[in-house]
């Protein structure tokens, strides 16, 4: 299991005071700082470009051009998928920064609990943008996947770490096995979809379990066998429901 930055982020403000707390407070969410300027100027313009962040922290008052403007310039340069937080100390511009496709728009100095719900909207968001895979002929599989776990936590796991996935009615959530024995409660809105796109080798066997079939030893009726050393449990149960896909799966790998 290994965590890794997984947000390229870039920040543009003149208050350096502000920057640098924005920029602290930001290493709590697996966020890279991948650039840093005081201004919306065409070098800061270049820079982004060519960086191509995940992520954008926009002032709205700068020296050579307003936030508002830059993100009008901007926005034919880089992906369309960048995300842009506008981060001002007046709440005067919201209205402006919504009619320029805002993703948030947090107020200075940023506060823990703003920037804890603006980072969670933005983990959710791509979250819920992950394509389902069915139907779809895969032939590659990505090398890890992202898991935002309940406390808002962002770990990176590789798939051959991951053994199964358990629906806990209770706390009516979802939450991830690993080979070493350690698992996770997801966030609440991580639905069994979402689990199913990240890779075709994780195949739904009960309303409450979805399995790594590369885990699996045998098939044994309604029972999954899992490989050594991870024989020993016994909790996973085939529904009906999902015994044919799962039959597919296993016999196609």
């Amino acid at each position: 299991m290994e965590t890794k930055r997984l947000v390229r982020t870039f920040i543009v403000d003149d208050d350096a005071a502000a920057a640098a707390l924005l920029r602290r407070q930001l290493e709590d969410y697996s966020v890279e700082i991948v650039g840093l300027a005081q201004d919306a100027n065409q070098a800061t313009l270049d820079q982004i470009s060519e960086l191509e962040p995940d992520l954008l922290f926009l002032d709205v008052e700068l020296p050579s051009m307003s936030g508002l403007d830059f993100c009008t310039k901007i926005r034919p340069l880089v992906k369309p998928e960048m995300k842009v937080v506008f981060y001002t100390g007046y709440d005067k511009y919201m209205l402006e920064a919504l009619r320029r496709e805002a993703f948030d728009y947090m107020l200075k100095p940023a506060s823990r609990q703003e920037l804890a719900k603006i980072m969670t909207r933005y983990y959710e968001n791509k979250l819920s943008n992950i394509q389902p895979v069915v139907g779809k002929n895969i032939t590659a599989t990505p090398p890890s996947v992202m898991i935002v776990n309940a406390i808002n936590e962002h770990t990176v796991l590789r798939f051959q770490d991951i053994v199964f996935f358990r629906f806990d009615g209770e706390r009516r959530l979802w939450e991830v096995f690993t080979v070493d024995g350690v698992s996770q409660p997801l966030r609440h809105r991580t639905t069994a979809d979402i689990i199913l796109a990240y890779s075709k080798d994780f195949v739904q066997i009960h309303k409450r379990y979805i399995v790594n079939v590369n885990k699996i030893s045998r098939i044994l009726d309604q029972q999954i066998v899992l490989c050594d050393p991870l024989s020993h449990i016994t909790e996973l149960k085939i529904s009906k429901n999902y015994r044919h896909d799962l039959m597919a799966t296993f016999y196609n790998m």
